[in-house]
């Protein structure tokens, strides 16, 4: 898995339903609107790309696995 641009990882995160809820220092935090993740997606935003370690941290809170991130992805 490779780095992916934090502007793509923001569309994802809304083409699967999640909306932002808010901003705290350089984190942004995303959930689902019921707030029913178990806890929510949160990656820094004030650099270019989110890291690989990030995102797979995220799609398992998530409950997504990387073919399907992969997949989504590439159709976006």
């Amino acid at each position: 898995m490779k780095p992916i641009q934090t502007a793509k990882f923001k569309t994802f995160l809304s083409h699967i339903g999640l909306v932002y809820k808010r901003t705290k220092g350089d984190h942004e935090i995303w959930d689902r609107p019921d707030d029913s993740l178990p806890r929510p997606v949160t990656f820094i935003t004030n650099e270019k790309d989110v890291p690989p370690f990030h995102i797979k941290t995220n799609l398992k809170t998530i409950g997504m696995t990387t073919q399907e991130f992969n997949r989504i992805i590439q159709a976006l």
